[in-house]
């Protein structure tokens, strides 16, 4: 069988070969007959075609890609032999040898392709190159191959191999609408003269054409470099440089033209930029072919978004304090269409100019705290926690030293429910949820959310925080956001939804991929907590005359009190929006302020975007649950002591069935609250009342149904005026009285020498130290297991009594 299919393969291989012979020789001959002997000169090589242009969502012309019809020719005596050199030897090493067509080229490139089965190498010559980009057309048949060989063929039958090159050379493209040598000299370093091009520099240029918007040193500086390096290699192993040579141009750091023209409407550019690098990597279409071609693009752009964003961005009052008096900070933002994939808007940085890195897309950063809701928060939901669990938050290490900590003011509260955590954006709460969930977990749906990343680099609890290699763009954290807003559904982000040649027909229609994340109910959940967020915690600042939903985040800057990143990533019903803001090197500075800069400016970005349409509310689906917030554990607010000899009696109204009652007291200072033990019955007696001092008392209800804490009752006072000296109690060694309270005490606190010992778990008799058995001394007290989860019942932690007055949440946070 094995043999017989090999023998089939080459059956195939020969009928397909013999066909395409077949086909060149027809070809060429209507080639032949159609272009005859080709005549060339400099204005035929000046002469462009039509212009194509670019469509919003609206079906309305917002941009031309054209090419600068007023571009210096340069005559080849002009042009230095190492510029020669360079193109020759990484375009095209036999150039001077052929006539035209290169056949050890075409039969290598066969063969990758067939061991490959692939396309994977192209065979063109310069002269091949030359003849597409001037007399023909953008069509991808073998008729336009086989004229294009021809072509050549009769070019070099009229021309000499100097004339080719100098047509050659003013004709090719360097990206960003930049055609010609001398054209490309002076855009990308500013100068005229290509005889003071530095070797580096002419390497660079020659890098270029093969991937001109991959290449450009403006665009991805390192990847230029790397480029170059192979340029200067080629050149190196063909013996046109020294190994000398090689080295030093590899190594020198190349000094860009700051002041280079700026393309197109500047409000447009960054946008513009991602679609013609989509149409290359999704539709195989050249930047040459786009400038050239007289396309009409289809795309998904929101002008009334475009231009907010715009004048958001050229507006320095919304942007941060930065450390640095000579660099502005940076900003990236996208606008994705959730419910199509559509890029509604884009800004790659302050000041974009054609070409420019784009940081909406390219820059790699941490992401802080809006990567909790991604790593760890949707792997929690999907896997049976909901948003009212609660969660551990209290000062710990875990496996490896690794001890994070909440932000500063925020404190811990001991337990925090889900919706809480990302409400306030706690920081070990977080951690610890992902140490219950595993790493592993978590990737499982960061490889949903289309997340790259190194496994083994990442695995760390650190990434729950946006402890994250190798970092994320502004587009990334947009794309993950949106399946919050989508039912937990991703489409594929594009900005491109069809593409037309100048005859009107269709040349690409946009083939967009979806994945699930998580279920509608989830989805809806997380909504619903991060709407929490910004109508009530750290992302206050984002809210607006409409429904939001988002996080916070910042990463602070090493050795500094200022943050390296800052960020807000949320959603309306309408749009997901990402900002990023920071220095683009560490080495420019740090930002003063916060995300709630950020945050701002979503929120003014967003409103005048959406401004003059339909406020709508996030829906929710027909099958999904509504979040309901769980019954409140009932108040205590009347609290009553009375003064009944040496001691005090406390009651209260009783609440519900299955209620446990803690009794705290403090003298004069509330951080010194002492925990006095609980019962499940309204009264408590203090047998141990100080003479000379002021009592404070308070209580704090917990339901044993819902396994939580109230707020704490109003706080009572007893003076020491109020206790009468003469109803003091006996002097010590009077058996009597101490056997009359020695009942009473069982029943109603723990022994002074106890109070430190274990509480009794709520739903018992609530009676101190009633059990058979003694705690141990120091004993923590226990809570019962997490039974609300889903995740193998986590426990939550131990609930210690609290080393100070607790708040009116029951959290042992502040003053009563």
């Amino acid at each position: 069988m094995r043999k017989k299919r090999k023998k089939n393969n080459w059956l195939r291989w020969f009928v397909g070969l013999a066909g395409l012979f077949t086909l060149l020789v027809l070809g060429g001959c209507a080639a032949l007959m159609s272009v005859g002997n080709v005549i060339m000169d400099k204005d035929k090589v000046l002469q462009q075609s039509q212009t194509s242009v670019l469509l919003d969502i609206n079906k309305n012309e917002f941009y031309k890609l054209y090419v600068d019809q007023n571009r210096e020719y340069v005559e080849y005596p002009d042009i230095p032999p190492l510029v020669v050199k360079a193109f020759v030897n990484v375009e095209d090493e036999r150039f001077f040898t052929h006539t035209g067509v290169d056949v050890i080229a075409i039969g290598r490139a066969i063969y990758k392709d067939i061991k490959a089965r692939g396309a994977v190498e192209g065979a063109s010559t310069i002269t091949q190159q030359l003849a597409k980009n001037v007399y023909l057309t953008n069509e991808k048949s073998i008729w336009r191959k086989t004229k294009e060989a021809v072509i050549a063929l009769n070019l070099e039958r009229n021309y000499s191999k100097e004339q080719i090159l100098e047509f050659y050379l003013n004709e090719i493209l360097f990206g960003d609408a930049v055609y010609g040598i001398k054209a490309a000299s002076e855009y990308y370093f500013g100068i005229t003269d290509l005889n003071e091009l530095s070797l580096a520099q002419v390497a660079t240029l020659a890098g270029l054409p093969k991937a001109p918007n991959a290449y450009s040193p403006f665009n991805n500086y390192e990847r230029s470099a790397e480029r170059r390096k192979v340029v200067l290699s080629v050149m190196h192993r063909n013996g046109s440089i020294t190994k000398e040579e090689m080295e030093q141009a590899s190594a020198e750091e190349l000094e860009l033209n700051p002041n280079r023209e700026k393309r197109g409407k500047p409000e447009y550019r960054a946008y513009v930029d991602y679609v013609i690098k989509e149409a290359q990597e999704k539709y195989n279409l050249t930047e040459n072919d786009l400038y050239r071609g007289g396309y009409r693009i289809y795309t998904q752009l929101d002008p009334q978004a475009q231009r907010a964003m715009f004048n958001a961005f050229n507006n320095d009052k919304l942007f941060p304090r930065g450390s640095s008096k000579e660099n502005k900070p940076q900003a990236a933002m996208v606008i994705l269409d959730h419910k199509t994939g559509g890029v509604a808007a884009m800004m790659g940085r302050r000041e974009y100019n054609t070409g420019d890195r784009n940081l909406a897309t390219q820059a790699e950063r941490s992401p802080g705290s809006t990567f909790k809701p991604v790593a760890v928060y949707t792997a929690a939901l999907e896997n049976g926690w909901g948003p009212y669990d609660t969660l551990k938050d209290e000062k710990m290490t875990f496996a490896g030293g690794y001890s994070p900590s909440n932000w500063a003011g925020d404190g811990y509260w001991g337990r925090v429910t889900m919706i809480d955590a990302v409400k306030r954006s706690k920081n070990v709460s977080a951690v610890w949820l992902l140490n219950e969930l595993g790493i592993d977990t978590s990737f499982r749906y960061l490889d949903r959310f289309g997340f790259e990343y190194d496994k083994q680099k990442n695995r760390k609890l650190g990434i729950a925080l946006g402890d994250f290699t190798p970092g994320v763009s502004a587009m990334d954290m947009a794309q993950a956001y949106s399946a919050f807003a989508n039912r937990g559904v991703i489409i594929e982000p594009h900005a491109i939804t069809r593409v037309e040649d100048n005859s009107g027909v269709v040349v690409a229609n946009a083939d967009i991929s979806t994945s699930t994340v998580m279920s509608e109910q989830n989805a809806y959940y997380m909504t619903q907590m991060l709407k929490s967020a910004v109508d009530e915690g750290t992302g206050r600042s984002a809210r607006m005359n409409r429904p939001v939903a988002g996080k916070t985040g910042t990463t602070q800057m090493e050795g500094t009190r200022g943050n390296r990143d800052a960020w807000f990533v949320g959603y309306t019903p309408e749009y997901v929006g990402s900002i990023w803001m920071g220095y683009e090197r560490s080495s420019d500075g740090y930002l003063v302020d916060g995300s709630g800069v950020t945050a701002k400016f979503f929120s003014t970005v967003m409103s005048e975007a959406l401004k003059g349409k339909k406020v709508k509310q996030f829906d929710k689906p027909s099958n999904v649950k509504e979040l309901r917030k769980p019954i409140e554990v009932p108040s205590i607010s009347d609290l009553k002591a009375q003064q009944i000899a040496d001691s005090v009696h406390l009651t209260w109204s009783a609440q519900e069935e299955g209620m446990i009652y803690r009794i705290y007291r403090y003298f004069d200072d509330p951080g010194q609250t002492e925990f006095l033990g609980e019962v499940d019955y309204n009264e408590w007696v203090d047998l141990e009342v100080p003479s000379d001092r002021a009592i404070h008392y308070l209580v704090i209800p917990f339901s044993t149904k819902l396994d939580k804490e109230g707020a704490q009752s109003n706080t009572v006072k007893i003076s020491p005026k109020e206790i009468d000296p003469s109803l003091l109690p006996p002097e010590e060694g009077d058996d009597e009285l101490d056997e009359e309270e020695s009942d009473e005490e069982d029943l109603t606190r723990p022994n002074p020498s106890q109070q430190d010992q274990e509480r009794p778990r709520p739903g018992n008799s609530g009676r101190p130290n009633n059990s058979d058995s003694k705690p141990e001394p120091d004993a923590e007290p226990q809570v019962p297991p997490h039974t609300d989860g889903g995740t193998g019942s986590p426990d939550p932690g131990m609930l210690e009594a609290p080393a100070q007055q607790p708040t009116g949440d029951g959290r042992g946070r502040g003053n009563p």
